[in-house]
């Protein structure tokens, strides 16, 4: 096949992938949250589908693993980042469920099942990365470049590190956002410390876990990992999260969207460094 022909080709999965992003982020909007389709809804959806879908255009090939492997790599990681650590959030910060338990596990499940798809689909759309090892395999591999104490250290500095990497940065735009958190209109909620410290360490814990094999998986070297882990925790977990959430108030949105560039930028150099092989991943 020409370098023509392939390209035309990939752009065209591409526009499926954005396609599909889309329209499953319509039929959320109608038939789960009940909102209304409107140009405006619709807008705003392409424009997070369409980030999704460049993103998994070119994370997917670079994913060294098996297509079952890649699927759930992906599955793993968009599920957690996307949806899970930041409905563990919402459960503190918003009047998002209500004090509901149900209501946020039934949230967990539609999150699976819109992740499962759009995983499903990149992996088979894009290609599994020419990788012949599965996930276990890659993982045992990675792990036994250390030792185990080096590596519980490394998991415990790694999941600690994010707290004050957060708090920096989210006390940078506090002056801007807080009045919309102090205004009840708005179902926002600032949680005490007691609370805070506790929810931003297992939210930082639950990174360290869900992001390792998305590393793991990666062929390239540190940088390339590095921008794989930021944009991981970036776009699925910010850009979309933010730009998606019609809920939250639009003025609040550039504060918390830069936050969390700053948050995704450091958090995933520091993650690519602690979590690294000690040999280095030839591509």
């Amino acid at each position: 096949m020409t370098q023509e022909g392939w390209g035309a080709t990939r752009v065209v999965k591409v526009v499926v992938l954005l396609a599909v992003i889309w329209a499953l982020d319509a039929i959320g909007d109608l038939l789960v949250h009940g909102v209304q389709l409107t140009p405006s809804n619709l807008s705003y959806g392409f424009v997070t589908a369409t980030a999704m879908a460049v993103f998994l255009a070119w994370l997917v090939p670079v994913v060294r693993l098996k297509l079952a492997s890649v699927v759930l790599v992906l599955w793993v990681n968009l599920f957690a980042v996307e949806y899970m650590i930041n409905y563990i959030e919402a459960l503190f910060f918003t009047t998002m469920f209500a004090g509901s338990y149900l209501s946020f596990v039934a949230a967990l499940l539609r999150a699976a099942v819109v992740s499962a798809i759009v995983a499903t689909a990149a992996a088979f759309l894009l290609g599994a990365g020419g990788g012949v090892a599965d996930l276990r395999s890659s993982l045992r591999q990675h792990i036994s470049t250390r030792t185990g104490r080096s590596w519980v250290v490394r998991f415990l500095v790694a999941g600690l590190a994010y707290f004050p990497i957060y708090f920096f940065f989210g006390m940078l735009v506090t002056p801007f956002v807080l009045p919309y958190y102090n205004n009840p209109a708005y179902g926002l909620v600032i949680p005490s410390f007691s609370v805070l410290i506790p929810v931003e360490i297992l939210r930082g814990f639950l990174f360290v876990l869900v992001l390792l094999p998305l590393m793991v998986a990666l062929g390239g070297g540190k940088n390339t990992k590095f921008a794989a882990l930021a944009a991981m925790l970036y776009i699925p977990g910010g850009f979309v999260a933010l730009f998606g959430n019609t809920l939250l108030p639009a003025a609040i949105i550039p504060f918390h969207g830069t936050e969390i560039l700053a948050d995704s930028i450091v958090y995933g150099f520091v993650l690519s460094r602690i979590l690294s092989s000690r040999t280095r991943v030839v591509p």
